[in-house]
């Protein structure tokens, strides 16, 4: 079942390969889904959901693989953009 706050996110009916095989092999493509995810009305909701369903690909701006963050498929990320994230995730507010 596909969760109901997936609708507002910024990636609804997109190719979901950007956020798996593209991703992990195409570092433009990888920047331009971090940026999008960045904008996302829903980011922390989809963030929570793949690490609670141990999902792999990219949730909430973040690639996962089994619910851990894969630092191989996220090495494109530098110091600052990791602190952009989790602020992103951890501040108050939707």
């Amino acid at each position: 079942m596909i969760p109901e706050w997936t609708k507002q996110s910024l990636c609804v009916n997109m190719d979901t390969n950007m956020f798996f095989d593209t991703y992990e092999n195409n570092e433009d493509v990888a920047l331009g889904v971090d940026i999008m995810c960045s904008r996302c009305p829903v980011r922390k909701k989809c963030f929570a959901y793949g690490v609670s369903n141990k999902e792999t690909g990219v949730w909430g701006g973040v690639y996962f693989q089994n619910g851990q963050i894969s630092m191989e498929h996220n090495r494109h990320k530098q110091g600052e953009d990791w602190a952009d994230v989790w602020l992103s995730l951890t501040l108050d507010g939707d």
